[in-house]
């Protein structure tokens, strides 16, 4: 298996040091400008401003606090440009490491290739439609049991599946990602193609659809590949941000 390659970038030290000193001093002014200050009645004034002074005092601690803090990641930066190669090199192999199996760089390798297609029968023998035709659960049960085979990556019909990707089909056509596929469906994993054959024919589910498919002269084949290539998932992020619960804290 290969993945595409591309040079790290070296370690901006200075412009590191300028954003950290900026936080700082954003830190401070958003502070002081977004505090309310308690309304203060006229009785028991002074009691007031007194509570009003300590709790000023405290705040200012957490801020010198965090100013410290920032101080000494501003220090780290600058110390980093001595090594700067070295930590961006490091980071860019763990980003690597995360954009495979994330789907978005291209994969080429050995691997399993199934083909799903509706029936040639004209009428179903029971008279329902819906048995000749590859339906949703169908697809998701060979791409589930290809990824409990240990599938490296995967795509459909040239669409690259991802964890987040829903298998979802409308009459018999599949959405994916927004497009639209008619079949036959062709599914390729990348991985041990042994294993992905074994996890096949073990899968209950899959033993099931190939009942259906001798049935109903459903089409089902796989066949093992030396070098499939698979491309790079292009579309936006299937999950923009993480949110909390409502009524929990992060």
């Amino acid at each position: 298996m290969s993945a595409d390659d591309s040079a790290p970038p070296r370690l901006p030290a200075r412009a590191a040091s300028v954003v950290a000193l900026g936080l700082v001093a954003t830190i401070l002014t958003v502070a002081a400008r977004s505090e309310d200050v308690p309304t203060v009645g006229r009785t028991g004034r002074r009691l007031e401003l007194v509570e009003l002074i300590r709790a000023e005092e405290r705040r200012t601690a957490d801020l010198e606090q965090r100013v410290a803090e920032l101080s000494s990641h501003v220090d780290g930066y600058q110390e980093a440009g001595v090594t700067g190669t070295k930590a961006a090199a490091r980071l860019q192999r763990r980003i690597d490491r995360i954009m495979v199996p994330a789907g978005m760089t291209g994969l080429t390798g050995p691997g399993l290739a199934v083909t799903l297609d509706d029936s040639a029968l004209d009428e179903a023998p029971e008279g329902d439609l819906n048995n000749l035709v590859i339906h949703e659960q169908d697809l998701q049960a060979v791409i589930n049991a290809l990824w409990a085979g240990g599938a490296e990556a995967m795509d459909v019909n040239g669409q690259r599946i991802l964890a987040t990707t829903a298998i979802r089909c409308a009459g018999n056509t599949l959405l994916l990602h927004g497009s639209v596929y008619s079949p036959p469906y062709v599914i390729r994993a990348i991985g041990d193609d042994v294993a992905l054959q074994a996890a096949l024919d073990r899968d209950p589910v899959v033993a099931s659809f190939r009942v259906a498919a001798r049935q109903y002269q459903l089409g089902f084949s796989e066949v093992s590949d030396r070098s499939l290539s698979l491309p790079a998932y292009v579309g936006p992020p299937t999950v923009d941000v993480a949110e909390p619960a409502s009524g929990q804290r992060s």
